[in-house]
């Protein structure tokens, strides 16, 4: 059977909306809500939080999922959607 991973990609230089996932919403932020959806999901073997943020990682750590810190080139906004999640199957 083949194991399902879900990668949450948080960057903390949002350009559009700064550190939107991870500001005060409805009384958490919307990181945590993604990560308690995804632990709902049965078929879902890990979560990874793929990130910049320090403040992610303890978030990350927190509710006992894993991460992974991202290089400097693929959270900037140089890098486009196809080469970070190229770089992720590496």
């Amino acid at each position: 059977m083949k194991k399902i991973t879900a990668v949450i990609p948080i960057r903390k230089g949002s350009q559009r909306v700064v550190d939107k996932n991870l500001r005060p919403f409805a009384g958490t932020n919307l990181l945590t809500i993604k990560i308690e959806k995804l632990k709902e999901v049965k078929v879902i073997d890990e979560i990874i939080v793929n990130t910049d943020s320090e403040q992610a990682i303890e978030i990350a750590q927190k509710m006992g999922v894993s991460f992974h810190r991202r290089e400097d080139y693929y959270a900037s906004s140089k890098c486009t959607g196809s080469e970070f999640f190229e770089h992720l199957g590496r």
